[in-house]
C-alpha cells in the first residue's frame, strides 16, 4: 500500500515565490539585454549566478510525500529523501509549528528549506512548506527530517507497522 500526499504551500508562499519570480525573471531580461547590447562579461557572470540560485533553491522545495510500509519518501523537484522504516525512531506532529532558527538555508521565501534548529529537536533538515503545520521525524542515525503534512495520518503505514514491532 502505497499513501501519496502532495505537501501544502500557503498562500503567503504561493504568492511571495509569485512575485518573486516575476522580479527575477524581470531582472534577468534586462541583464540579457544589458548583455547584448554592451557585450559585458560581468553582466553574463551575473546572469549565470541569478539562474543557479534560483534554479538550485526551485529543485530543492519539497512536492509530495510517498509513505508506504518499508520507507517514507519526500519527493523534490529534481530528486527525493528516502527514509526506511527502520530508521524512524517517532514522528511528531505539531500542529502549530515550532520555533525555529536557520543556520543555512532558504528560509520563508519558498518555504523553510535547509538546516534549521530548535529546542524540540535541535539540529534539522527542514523541508517545510508550511511552517504552521509540522512534522518532525526522528531517524536513529541521522539528523531528523522536518516537513509540512497538514493530515498526520499521511504516516499511519509507518506507525502502524512500528506498533507491531
Amino acid at each position: 500500500m502505497k499513501t501519496t500526499h502532495f505537501l501544502p504551500l500557503i498562500k503567503s508562499f504561493q504568492w511571495v515565490t509569485i512575485l518573486a519570480m516575476i522580479i527575477i525573471l524581470a531582472g534577468s531580461g534586462y541583464m540579457i539585454h544589458a548583455w547584448i547590447t554592451l557585450h559585458d562579461i560581468e553582466m553574463l557572470i551575473g546572469i549565470i549566478v541569478v539562474v543557479l540560485v534560483v534554479g538550485g533553491t526551485l529543485c530543492m522545495i519539497p512536492r509530495r510525500v510517498s509513505v508506504t510500509k518499508d520507507y517514507i519518501d519526500i519527493h523534490m523537484l529534481a530528486w527525493k529523501v528516502r527514509v526506511l522504516r527502520e530508521d524512524v525512531v517517532k514522528i511528531e506532529h505539531y500542529p502549530h509549528g515550532i520555533e525555529t532558527h536557520r543556520i543555512v538555508g532558504a528560509g520563508m521565501f519558498f518555504g523553510n528549506i535547509g538546516l534549521f534548529t530548535s529546542s524540540k529537536c535541535g539540529k534539522h533538515f527542514s523541508l517545510v512548506t508550511d511552517p504552521m503545520d509540522i512534522c518532525i521525524i526522528t531517524r536513529k542515525s541521522k539528523m531528523p527530517i522536518a516537513v509540512s503534512i497538514a493530515d498526520n495520518s499521511v504516516f499511519n503505514a509507518i506507525a502502524e507497522v512500528q506498533e507491531k514491532d
